[in-house]
């Protein structure tokens, strides 16, 4: 009989017990976590206003009216940056706009000639620029030449460079 008692009141008691004592020690190993996490809110906050500060200033899109002013202003960007680095652009190609939301895409076919810095350079002159550019369909040609010659070759490079513009639709909501 009192084993009976013990496996039907006292076993259930303990258990609970040990389950219970479990679950406090848990939440005093996560309580010091999450203090530090409470702590770092301000100061997350503050940061992130900052950020948003930031990015309203930012210019994020071409300029231009319509697709072909933005075409033409991308197209001049991408003209400057290359010569500003010493690269030679062959010819440029608008590509069709394409609606991305509340943006459209306006993109230029760029073909160019120039050495491998100068092909890096303009990569990350296109990268850093602003408005932000998008750079795809990266196609890169060259000679297998002696080693004595390698110095002096030439990559013909033909690439995609895209930005974008608000279109007038998007305009008109945010007024």
């Amino acid at each position: 009989m009192l084993i009976t008692v013990y496996f039907l009141v006292v076993a259930p008691v303990l258990g609970l017990y040990q389950e219970r004592a479990a679950v406090l020690e848990e939440k005093a190993m996560l309580a010091p976590r999450l203090d530090a996490a409470a702590a770092e809110i301000p100061v997350l906050r503050a940061r992130l206003a900052a950020l948003a500060t930031r990015a309203r200033a930012r210019k994020m899109t071409l300029d231009g009216a319509s697709d072909a002013i933005a075409s033409a202003n991308l197209e001049s960007r991408v003209d400057a940056l290359a010569s500003a680095v010493g690269a030679s652009v062959g010819s440029t190609e608008s590509l069709p706009a394409k609606a991305v939301g509340p943006y459209r895409r306006i993109g230029l076919r760029v073909v160019l000639s120039s050495s491998y810095r100068t092909l890096v350079k303009l990569l990350a002159a296109l990268d850093a620029t602003t408005p932000p550019l998008v750079i795809d369909d990266l196609e890169i040609h060259g000679m297998i030449l002696p080693l004595s010659q390698a110095r002096y070759l030439n990559l013909n490079v033909a690439l995609n460079v895209y930005g974008f513009r608000r279109s007038a639709s998007a305009r008109t909501a945010k007024r």
